[in-house]
This record gives structure tokens, sequence and C-alpha cells, in this order.
């Protein structure tokens, strides 16, 4: 299991009151060649809407600890995957709703597994994934391992910082369905990050490295422990 992001346009936004905002546009587009040679085709979405669409949420940058808002609209048209997503006035949805009039965020991203691909002539068709959460996003699609590889170390740190505030989630026990689709995003997010840093090519550093076998899982369950 690998997530992979896709990037689209953003939209429009509307302020509808004091108290809320509305951001409306397309997680992604159909039958439209990306960097990554993916195509991803209409209908890949029905199913996933069908079973999770309202655990779907909305987040800044990909990250659990910042969410937006919820979906009030998630559905697919002729050209791809369109949202209506509200967002409440707080501090943080305030920010995002102004980077986005000022033209700062300009790009949403949406956070997929892929379940049905073949590979084609060039390309790769997918036909249906499992969609986890749509983000306003400031960088387009730079993978996070890309990322890391020129952060080094101290990204990596912020990378096992994202599972210690998971160890901390699921101790607190109670976990709602809508969070626990949350967790699941983010332990997969982690995952595909940390597989990827794993086959990029070594680069000199004068910082200590980390292995390329450190175990993820392993550090997840320890810290569980203590």
């Amino acid at each position: 299991m690998e997530m992979i992001f896709k990037q689209s346009p953003l939209g429009t936004v509307q302020d509808i009151d004091e108290k809320k905002g509305l951001v409306k546009g397309y997680g992604s587009y159909f039958d439209n060649k990306d960097s990554d040679n993916d195509v991803i085709k209409r209908g890949a979405y029905k199913k996933t809407i069908e079973e999770n669409g309202y655990r779907v949420k909305y987040y800044y940058q990909h990250k659990l600890d910042q969410p937006l808002g919820k979906m009030t609209e998630l559905y697919e048209d002729e050209k791809g995957l369109m949202f209506v997503a509200e967002i409440p006035k707080t501090q943080l949805g305030m920010d995002v709703l102004e980077l986005m009039k000022a033209g700062v965020l300009t790009e949403n991203s949406v956070g997929i597994l892929p379940i049905q691909k073949k590979q084609m002539d060039g390309y790769r068709e997918i036909s249906e994934v499992k969609l986890y959460e749509i983000s306003a996003v400031s960088l387009a699609s730079n993978d996070q391992a890309k990322i890391l590889d020129v952060k080094g170390t101290q990204a990596i740190e912020d990378q096992l910082k994202r599972y210690d505030q998971l160890v901390k989630l699921i101790r607190k026990g109670n976990i709602s369905d809508e969070m626990g689709y949350a967790i699941e995003s983010e332990i997969i997010k982690l995952k595909t990050i940390f597989k990827n840093v794993s086959t990029l090519p070594t680069v000199e550093v004068t910082t200590p490295e980390l292995k390329n076998d450190f175990n993820v899982y392993g550090y997840l369950l320890n810290q569980l422990n203590k």
C-alpha cells in the first residue's frame, strides 16, 4: 500500500457569513496524464465516496493536526472529483481563506490509495482509488520523500514526531470512526514516506543519517508501550 498525492487548481472561495467559509473546487481531474504518468479515470472515486465519503475531511498541507473543515458535497462530474468544504472561522481557517484569496494557496491535493490500476503504453491507468483526504497545498506534486531527501535528518525527526502524535491519539482511546479513518490515512502516509526514503540515492551529509533499515513500526510500538 502506498499513498499518492495528486494536485489540481484550487477553485473558488466564497464567504457565506461571518462564521463560515466555503471552498469549492476539483480535487483531481479525469483523463489527464500527470507528471507521474498517471491517468485517473472517471468512476475511480465512485466506490470510495459511497463507502467513506462522510469520513473525508479538508486539511492544510496534508497534516492530520491541521484540519480545516468538513465536506458538504463530494461527487464526480464529467471533469473530475468535485468537492465543497465548509471551513469554520478558526484562526487557521481564516488564515487559509486569506491565503487563498491572495493567490498564495493555489492548489488542492488528494491523498489517495490506488486500488485498481494497470500499466498502459506510456502511462499508468487508475480506475479505482480509496480517497482519504483533500488538502489545500502550497507545493505542487513534489513528493514528501524528495523533500526529506533535501532537508535531511531534521525532516526525518519531524516525521517521527508525527508518530508520537499518533501514539497520543491512540492512547486516549474512544476513537471515533472518522478519527480512526484519519489515523489510518496518517499511518499509510508515513509508511509511504519512509518507504520512498529508503529507495533514494545516498547523499553525503555532515549530520548523522538515519539508516534505511530503520524500523518505523518498531518505533511506533515502542512508543505505545512506554
